[in-house]
């Protein structure tokens, strides 16, 4: 049934578009007339991108299994290893150093490698790592990962977009900062000073 779904969802995204394909049309491409004009909007666009889509799709599903028998957890997902904080604070490198929208996104891989990187280093300690000690030292590199985003050195940060976010609608802000003590100071839509 899944299989069948699949394949449906290929053809579809094969057919529907600003100009409409006929299913006919659709399986003379396929079969190997390539001189029309469809043969060439499926052929040069819509299927590279729906095979893209579906690769894309396989990986994070296939990644997101694997996270989950890592950690035995069904909700288990890169948030909790601190990869997705990894990869913010390696963007964010990035773009304040003014980097292309390519290195950006190296450094956002590069970041999630790193943190991935330290969290299995640290938690591997004295030589074994149990799922309690990976999860606590995710969550602390999540942690730090959060506090380098929201830093109080306005050079590192991206104070002035949410400054400019707050003054357009105040009530669609969610920020939270945290003091040294570890204290929240900052609720949804209420004006923070940064």
């Amino acid at each position: 049934m899944l299989l069948f779904a699949a394949l449906v969802s290929l053809l579809w995204a094969l057919i529907a578009g600003e100009v409409s394909v006929p299913f006919a049309e659709l399986l003379g491409v396929l079969a190997g007339d390539r001189g029309s004009f469809s043969a060439s909007i499926i052929l040069e666009l819509r299927l590279p991108r729906a095979l893209a889509a579906f690769a894309c799709g396989g990986l994070l599903a296939t990644a997101g299994a694997l996270m989950q028998v890592l950690l035995r957890n069904p909700l288990a997902d890169p948030y909790i290893l601190g990869i997705s904080g990894g990869a913010a604070v390696g963007a964010l490198g990035a773009m304040v150093l003014g980097a292309a929208m390519f290195w950006v996104d190296v450094s956002a891989f590069a970041g999630a490698l790193a943190a991935m990187l330290l969290v299995f280093g640290l938690a591997h300690g004295d030589g074994s790592w149990t799922q309690t000690r990976l999860l606590l030292t995710a969550r602390n590199l999540a942690m730090m990962s959060s506090g380098a985003l929201l830093s109080d050195y306005p050079e590192l940060t991206l104070h002035p977009l949410i400054k400019e976010m707050q003054r357009e609608q105040p009530s669609l802000v969610l920020v939270e900062v945290i003091d040294h003590d570890g204290v929240i100071q900052g609720q949804p839509g209420m004006e923070l000073s940064l």
